[in-house]
């Protein structure tokens, strides 16, 4: 999910760099942690999900009594997600500086992409065997997603972009298989967040959209890979110019 118009300056859509707490400030506090289960773990859940989401972007600061604060919870377990999310490289320790989120690593995106292309692949290619195959909800989810478009609301256009691409994965009847993916593509989120309001605007996107489901009514394979191919890859050459224009958020 990307586009070929020019990318709006990332400012647009990501929170200032600064102190840590600061950052944290600009942040609404999340829900609760469900009962049971490791505080790290939520914490951990937490912090990755605002890195997705650009919330906390590249070279924002981190601290444990910043994430301690924000979150509500001992010094204890901010510290062991912050070394969690350093180990999975996520963040970085700068000498004298000390911890900053990292910046995307253009090596992860490439293999993520390479990863959700295959293996949604065979899944659209499973899903066409199907007898009882129904497309429905699918078309619904193109449908609310081309509205997101229409409303110039990134938040509901991703979300409903997101739902979409995994309700194939449930059609061809391995939803669990999404949730590999997912955990594979947080850097290439990362970018696709960054690139979010240009690809808004460009109507190819919802279009690659419309055609899957289309290739699957049809069950036309030969389509349907052609068009998840594209469309897989199409957040590479797309972004190229925000890459150039904003390299202090990459790595290669």
């Amino acid at each position: 999910m990307s586009a070929e118009s020019p990318s709006p300056d990332p400012g647009s859509r990501v929170q200032a760099r600064g102190r840590p707490f600061e950052v944290f400030g600009e942040l609404s506090p999340p829900s609760p942690p469900p009962p049971g289960g490791r505080r790290s773990d939520w914490v951990y859940d937490e912090l990755s999900e605002a890195i997705r989401s650009l919330r906390l972007p590249p070279g924002a600061a981190l601290s444990e009594p910043a994430v301690a604060a924000w979150l509500q919870v001992s010094r204890a377990p901010a510290r062991e997600a912050i070394t969690r999310l350093a180990d999975h490289g996520l963040v970085t320790v700068v000498p004298q500086v000390g911890t900053q989120v990292a910046p995307i690593s253009m090596r992860s995106v490439k293999d993520a992409v390479f990863i959700r292309n295959a293996l949604e692949t065979s899944a659209f290619q499973d899903a066409i065997g199907k007898k009882d195959l129904e497309t429905r909800e699918l078309q619904i989810m193109v449908d609310r997603n081309r509205q997101a478009g229409l409303d110039k609301d990134p938040d509901a256009f991703f979300e409903t972009d997101e739902r979409l691409h995994q309700l194939v994965f449930a059609l061809a009847g391995v939803p669990h298989v999404w949730d590999l993916v997912r955990g594979t593509k947080l850097q290439l989120d990362r970018l696709r967040h960054l690139n979010l309001e240009a690809a808004i605007d460009y109507p190819e996107v919802v279009r690659e959209h419309q055609q899957i489901v289309d290739a699957l009514d049809n069950r036309n394979e030969a389509d349907g890979v052609e068009i998840i191919h594209q469309h897989s890859y199409r957040i590479l050459g797309d972004t190229e110019e925000l890459r150039r224009k904003h390299q202090e958020y990459f790595t290669p």
